[in-house]
């Protein structure tokens, strides 16, 4: 099994269990202690909130976060946006691997800032934008750029268009901490449907983002049409 593979599988076994320790792990996965010593430290070092808990009755466990509030989800506004085109990097797991995501997600958006001139057909310099659909269990993320056609697309690399339709706007004007950033979108969620608008479960939403601006994040909420 690949590196990367072996990762991704032992990440989605830490946070399905509450408590575990070096050694059943690396029983599990058929390593030696020193190896799997090794890939949590890895783990800990993309994010992953590992606890350790010295003692005969020891071993490692997820921190759980701090309560925190939510960042601020600015006036929410419908937009029709065209036809989307995006080409960067993904990231496909299945829906109850959602932290492992957010742990990886970084690593995508290294990448891609570090790729982005292998990318033709870029619309506008300087903005990024990921695409996210939670669907049928899978969680599919897409870090990359708008470009006006998706062609020659880069090794490694995928492209994803969407079709023009409605979206619901905001800014999300807070920390950019993932916890944070999904509690402004569940709270702009319930401002939706306040105001008698539902968003598409089917669709991906859009965050777009430009470089030095900080910490604004411009959201697209695909709107039902029922």
């Amino acid at each position: 099994m690949p590196k990367t593979e072996r990762m991704i599988e032992l990440m989605m076994r830490v946070y399905k269990k509450e408590h575990f320790t070096v050694e059943e792990l690396a029983e599990e996965f058929g390593v030696s202690y020193r190896t799997m010593l090794r890939y949590l430290q890895e783990l800990s070092g993309l994010g992953v909130p590992l606890f350790s808990q010295p003692g005969k009755n020891g071993g490692y466990s997820i921190m759980k976060n701090k309560a925190k509030a939510p960042g601020i989800a600015k006036a929410i506004n419908r937009v029709i946006k065209p036809v989307t085109h995006v080409v960067g990097v993904e990231l496909k797991a299945p829906f109850t691997a959602f932290y492992m995501a957010k742990a990886i997600r970084p690593r995508l958006w290294k990448e891609i800032e570090n790729r982005r001139g292998e990318i033709q057909s870029v619309k506008k310099e300087g903005t990024f934008t990921g695409a996210v659909l939670s669907k049928n269990r899978i969680y599919h993320y897409i870090a990359g750029v708008e470009v006006a056609r998706p062609v020659s697309i880069p090794p490694n690399m995928v492209s994803l268009t969407l079709p023009a339709r409605e979206y619901a706007v905001y800014t999300h004007d807070g920390d950019l901490d993932r916890e944070e950033f999904d509690e402004t979108y569940f709270y702009a969620l319930e401002k939706l449907r306040k105001q008698g608008l539902n968003h598409d479960p089917d669709a991906y939403s859009l965050e777009i983002f430009k470089r030095g601006t900080g910490q604004e994040y411009t959201i697209y909420v695909p709107l039902s049409s029922d």
